[in-house]
């Protein structure tokens, strides 16, 4: 029996696309599935390039992208924002876009499956969805319309899953990991604050959810977990030294480990590069510093960095801007080199401390290639980067995105002189290699085909 097309849909972030795309690619082109990738044109070259399938979104959210999405004064973005305006960022910026852009996600999504059972008569469609693509969640309310999809969907998770428990606070709050008595009742007490306090989005998510024919919501919590456990299986990326453990894990939930990394194929191709192969080989310390593609403003983290480490004997500083085509007005110190645009998979390797703003996918380069940290960021999925990484020992957490340059400085010099954190990003990059990410994700796909085909005879 051939094996059904997979259709991927994913939240239109770069830091969403990225990892979801790798793993695609990696089911493609290692092990020979059809695959066919729902997201936004801005992505469609990527995707096209790695062999797969492009389908559009369409609708009003046809051209969703990371501008459009962090443009605060746009209609998706600001719906709603003014009777919630004491929430943390952390959960209104791409949580608002998911929520609110829903009916036009499903629209897609029902669009994505039109178009390939047309093009492929008689074939089977499984649906693997990113956590934070809302528009999946309405297809098991909606089976029977879509005879050639199989019953059963798959998560995959590339952020710290945002998942309720007993045994810690709502996402995105900074209380810590404590599952004593006193702890578990700490967090039921947080999280009934927390429900309380969304309310009015758990109201518009329930909207949404029934404007596209789903009969029963009372479930639904925004950022509760439902994105998640609605799905048959889903797949966490990260290792399990990284993550909490819960007694309340759900059902089908894997953690599969870390998204491939890109070896790149030629050495970038800066003047500079070859300072940065001349210091490790000289057994000088490498400090990398980034924000990531989105939160980009280098007085944040990027030029402290910089200036902090300007006189630190043996310590060479590569700041990544993270726009192409981008540059800094102000005087760099000799022991620095800047890139507009870096691979971190090209420039991890020789780094000694990772300096960044927390966002999940940065963390998980971190650990890939066994480079401590220091985090220094508070929105998105940054607090539980932040709090993963502090606990397991593999840097230093600053909770904030604009640290002050004390603080700052103390976790530099921390990280670089304690050699425990290096100790620690090395076991944990053990634990990584010895994962195969793409591999266990093919593992939950075939026992969730097996499974619905086992309900539909």
């Amino acid at each position: 029996m051939p094996r059904p097309i997979l259709l991927v849909c994913c939240h239109p972030l770069t830091g969403h696309v990225t990892p979801v795309l790798r793993i695609a690619a990696g089911l493609h082109q290692q092990r020979g599935w059809r695959v066919a990738f729902l997201s936004s044109d801005f992505f469609r070259a990527r995707i096209e390039a790695a062999g797969l399938q492009f389908l559009p979104l369409v609708g009003d959210v046809e051209h969703m992208d990371d501008d459009a999405l962090f443009d605060r004064s746009s209609k998706l973005v600001m719906e709603g924002v003014e009777a919630n305006s004491g929430l943390p960022q952390s959960v209104t910026d791409s949580r608002h876009q998911s929520l609110f852009a829903l009916p036009g996600t499903w629209a897609s999504l029902q669009a994505a499956i039109q178009t390939l059972t047309a093009e492929n008569a008689g074939e089977q469609i499984f649906v693997i969805s990113e956590a934070f693509f809302y528009g999946s969640m309405p297809l098991k309310s909606h089976w029977a319309a879509f005879p050639s999809v199989l019953p059963a969907t798959l998560c995959v998770s590339i952020t710290s899953p945002a998942i309720r428990s007993v045994d810690l606070p709502p996402f995105g709050n900074l209380a810590p990991f404590d599952q004593t008595p006193a702890g578990r009742e700490r967090s039921m007490a947080l999280w009934d604050e927390w429900i309380a306090k969304v309310s009015p989005l758990t109201a518009v998510l329930r909207e949404k959810l029934e404007q596209t024919g789903v009969k029963d919501t009372s479930s639904v919590v925004f950022m509760g977990g439902s994105n998640y456990v609605w799905h048959d299986a889903i797949a966490q990326t990260g290792v399990p030294s990284f993550e909490f453990s819960r007694s309340d894990e759900p059902s089908g939930f894997s953690i599969v480990g870390v998204v491939p990394f890109l070896v790149p194929a030629a050495p970038p191709p800066f003047s500079w590069w070859n300072d940065v192969v001349t210091a490790r080989q000289e057994g000088r310390r490498v400090v990398v510093v980034a924000q990531g593609t989105v939160e980009t403003d280098p007085s944040e983290l990027i030029l402290p960095t910089i200036r902090l480490l300007a006189d630190t004997p043996n310590v060479l500083t590569v700041a990544i801007l993270g726009v192409r085509g981008a540059s800094v007005s102000a005087e760099l110190p000799s022991n620095s080199r800047i890139a507009d645009y870096l691979s971190y998979d090209a420039i991890l390797p020789y780094a000694s401390v990772w300096v960044h703003n927390g966002g999940y996918g940065a963390t998980m380069h971190g650990l890939a290639h066994g480079v401590p940290m220091v985090l220094a960021g508070d929105t998105q999925d940054k607090p539980e980067s932040g709090k993963r990484v502090a606990h397991c020992g593999v840097g230093v957490d600053l909770q904030t995105v604009r640290p002050t340059e004390e603080a700052l400085g103390k976790a530099l010099q921390e990280v670089l002189a304690d050699a425990k954190y290096e100790a620690k990003a090395r076991l944990l990059q053990a634990e990584a290699a010895g994962m195969d990410c793409v591999g266990n994700v093919e593992e939950i796909i075939l026992k969730l085909i097996a499974t619905a085909t086992e309900r539909e005879t």
